[in-house]
């Protein structure tokens, strides 16, 4: 150790204290410095300057020192026109500037002046009331009348029919639309069409459409009745009505027919030219698919006979009786003994009883004649048959008789004669049918019917090669919903008036 004290205690001579002081100055004169030769580098490497600097001090211009300098006065300025945004586009300024609008658009083309409309011939109307009613002008109201009427000759058009107008707003009267042509089309083969010529007047003609016919089919799965399910798929209800009655020879509606079962109907529809339907649809053959078995029936004229149906083995349908008097549903009650459920005792029940809903139609079982029809007591309002000396039916509690029916009156098999009620002593809706023998009530449930014929000879070939046909068809034929017009919506400048809702009569 030793006794002299230590550097950071030693006292600082003038010298490294006047250099502490001036070494901020220097290191700016040192940047400056810098920054000097920094530009002459700079001036030095310009071209032009060098060019400049090379030339000899004769060739630069030197002013005369005895000519005084010029005053010159400078204009005022003109205003700088004001920027616009093409300037901005040129000098390639972007910056913080509103989107330009697209190029206009060409103007939409005016809305045109031609229209369609559809009316409704309402009771009372007139064709020239109707095109009154629109405010058509009364000159060509009367020609398009006249000239419609030209065509009809005698005929007049019924309520409810569709007339087809197409119309034309004129710029200089508004109000008064130009009737361009009217249609009607009363029949799906014959259309009456009038139309303005480029004189302002009428002229009317008539267009017949070519009918022909065509092979459809019709399936559907039993969801109730069986003529409804039919309907409700796109049959019509007449072949609905032959189907059902050319498998009630065979077919036990009660006991076999049940709910989910599937069918199908071969029709003959006429269509014409243009697609439109004038029949829809006749019977050619069916097909219906039960639990255990499937029964198939086709239709076919024999040479020198009427159209009837038969299986597929030749042998008609038809047998002298029907197996059950209706589509019905549901079998309640069978023959033989039974507590009565009003009176309260045990009685014979002498028939079978068949629940349906009110209004369901009953069929005639067998040719016959009407023995009685009118009020029985118990029996309600009743019909009994009388098919030959021995046999006859019953039909009790109905809701009313069918058409024409009265005693004397003869009836076809399978004709309406009444439909089902619940009159006197009854519980519900249904029907109570009687079979009797002798005069003596028998189950109607066990009685065999003999067959009424075949097909043999010439006839049998035919029937062969169309029974192969329409089974074909039966699977392979277009379905009904398919191949049904089904015309577009039209769009009216005025609402087409409602059709009234049709009436339809129970049962029918």
């Amino acid at each position: 150790m030793t006794d002299f004290p230590s550097p950071s205690d030693r006292p600082k001579s003038a010298k490294s204290t006047a250099f502490a002081l001036f070494r901020p100055v220097l290191f700016a004169i040192g940047v400056i410095a810098l920054a000097l030769g920094g530009l002459v580098l700079t001036h030095r490497s310009n071209p032009e300057i060098a060019a400049l600097e090379k030339q000899p001090p004769s060739s630069l211009p030197v002013p005369a020192p005895s000519s005084p300098p010029a005053t010159i006065a400078l204009a005022d300025p003109e205003p700088a026109p004001p920027l616009t945004s093409a300037d901005f586009r040129i000098a390639g300024f972007k910056g913080f500037q509103m989107k330009q609008p697209d190029p206009a658009a060409d103007p939409e083309p005016p809305a045109s002046d031609l229209y369609e409309l559809t009316l409704r011939l309402e009771r009372g109307d007139t064709v020239e009331k109707m095109l009154a009613d629109i405010d058509v002008p009364e000159a060509d109201r009367k020609q398009i009348a006249e000239k419609l009427q030209s065509l009809l000759k005698k005929k007049r058009l019924a309520t409810g029919e569709t007339i087809e107008l197409m119309m034309q707003t004129m710029p200089e009267q508004p109000d008064a639309p130009r009737v361009l042509s009217l249609s009607v089309r009363p029949q799906p083969e014959r259309e009456y069409i009038v139309s303005r010529k480029d004189d302002g007047s009428y002229d009317a003609e008539e267009k017949i459409y070519k009918v022909s016919p065509r092979i459809v089919r019709v399936e559907a799965e039993r969801n109730g009745s069986l003529q409804q399910s039919g309907i409700k798929a796109g049959a019509p209800s007449a072949a609905m009505v032959e189907f059902i009655r050319a498998m009630s020879y065979d077919v036990d509606f009660q006991r076999e027919l049940k709910e989910g079962q599937k069918f199908t109907v071969l029709l003959e529809q006429l269509v014409t030219s243009d697609g439109k339907v004038t029949h829809p649809g006749r019977l050619l053959a069916g097909e219906l698919r039960l639990l255990k078995r499937t029964v198939t029936v086709i239709r076919f004229r024999p040479q020198g006979g009427a159209d009837g149906f038969y299986n597929p083995q030749g042998e008609s349908v038809v047998r002298s009786f029907l197996r059950t008097p209706m589509d019905a549903s549901k079998l309640t009650s069978r023959f033989g003994m039974r507590e009565h459920p009003i009176l309260g005792f045990s009685a014979l029940h002498a028939g079978v009883d068949f629940a349906a809903a009110p209004g369901t139609p009953i069929l005639a079982a067998g040719v016959g004649k009407v023995a009685m029809a009118g009020p029985n007591g118990g029996y309600g309002l009743y019909v009994k048959l009388q098919h030959t000396q021995d046999v006859a039916t019953a039909y009790a509690h109905m809701s009313r008789l069918g058409p024409g029916i009265k005693p004397g009156v003869s009836v076809r098999q399978g004709q309406v004669i009444g439909f089902v009620g619940s009159t006197g002593m009854s519980t519900g809706p249904h029907l109570h049918y009687e079979f009797h023998r002798g005069g003596k009530q028998v189950n109607p449930l066990t009685q065999k019917f003999a067959m009424r014929g075949a097909v043999s000879g010439k006839d049998l070939t035919r029937f062969q090669a169309l029974t192969r046909q329409y089974l074909n068809q039966l699977k392979s034929a277009p379905a009904v919903a398919d191949v049904n017009d089904k015309p577009p919506q039209k769009k009216t400048s005025q609402a087409p008036k409602e059709p009234a809702t049709p009436q339809i009569a129970k049962g029918d």
